[in-house]
């Protein structure tokens, strides 16, 4: 009995570990979509460059958010309030996954118009010649 007392507590201790650990994770992860929020605001993506910079920086947060969710959502697991866990960290990843999406939406539209533009303009020099 003792043994399955002691084992209990030491789940329940890294349990709290984890959920310490993730909750780090996620001020990390709002501080960093807050300053990719600041550094490309609606509309001030203009060149290819930085539209692939932008795509880069914030498809590594999304993909640190979803790791953060998946660690959280089997963390909600063991505790005793499953659904309401489970509930919470899918209204913190709402929280950011719209900057994060704006982000690489506005990039990957600037993309395709350069793109467009640029067969525009090859296909204008060709029936020119």
């Amino acid at each position: 009995m003792a043994r399955c007392l002691l084992a209990i507590g030491m789940l329940n201790a890294s349990a709290n570990v984890l959920a310490e650990d993730g909750k780090q994770e996620l001020v990390e992860i709002a501080q960093l979509v807050h300053t990719l929020d600041e550094r490309y605001p609606a509309g001030s993506i203009q060149s290819n460059e930085v539209a692939e910079i932008a795509i880069k920086e914030s498809q590594s947060a999304e993909d640190r958010l979803e790791n953060w969710y998946v660690v959280s959502e089997h963390h909600c697991y063991n505790t005793f309030f499953v659904n309401d866990c489970l509930k919470r960290i899918k209204v913190e990843r709402r929280e950011y996954l719209p900057t994060l999406q704006r982000i690489s939406l506005e990039s990957q539209a600037l993309q395709r118009l350069l793109k467009v533009m640029e067969r525009d303009r090859e296909t204008a020099q060709k029936q020119a010649k």
